[in-house]
């Protein structure tokens, strides 16, 4: 997988930007990358085109509660117009990726939404820019109010 992996570090900036190329999983990329750089929290950008797009979007039930959707997938190659998210840990302590984004498929149709890890792979490239935070903890907990595991921020103690 490293040899499909381009990433460098500014050093001036402490940002690290590369692309993933064919086949990679977009969060398992950005997953190798942390852990080539040491990194444990982070915001990132990217662009590019995946093969498919993996995600699921807000959607209410017929008593006003907010879920998520069922998984969609989309039926071609998409180009990913704005993607965005953070990187940190979840329960088990393992790297998690939070990640949304816009696309347009194929047939002209622009969608996005909360894409789902390991079901997103490049189709030529993916660009990308992290920026470490290196005083913040971000892990996955309970929300209060909706009891979703999100990322809860704080500092690092």
């Amino acid at each position: 997988m490293a040899d499909r992996i381009q990433a460098v570090l500014d050093k001036d900036s402490k940002r690290i930007v590369g692309r993933f190329m064919k086949d990679i999983d977009l969060f398992g990329g950005i997953k190798e990358v942390c852990r080539k750089f040491d990194i444990h929290a982070a915001q990132f950008q990217c662009i590019g085109s995946l093969t498919y797009a993996t995600y699921v979007q807000l959607e209410k039930t017929t008593d006003g509660v907010l879920q998520y959707s069922e998984k969609i997938v989309s039926d071609s190659e998409v180009e990913l117009l704005n993607g965005t998210g953070f990187v940190g840990y979840d329960v088990d302590g393992q790297l998690d990726v939070h990640f949304h984004g816009m696309f347009v498929d194929c047939n002209q149709q622009i969608s996005g939404g909360h894409f789902l890890d390991g079901e997103n792979p490049v189709a030529i490239t993916i660009e990308f820019i992290l920026f470490p935070l290196t005083d913040v903890e971000l892990k996955r907990g309970p929300d209060k109010l909706m009891k979703l595991p999100v990322f809860q921020f704080s500092n690092k103690e």
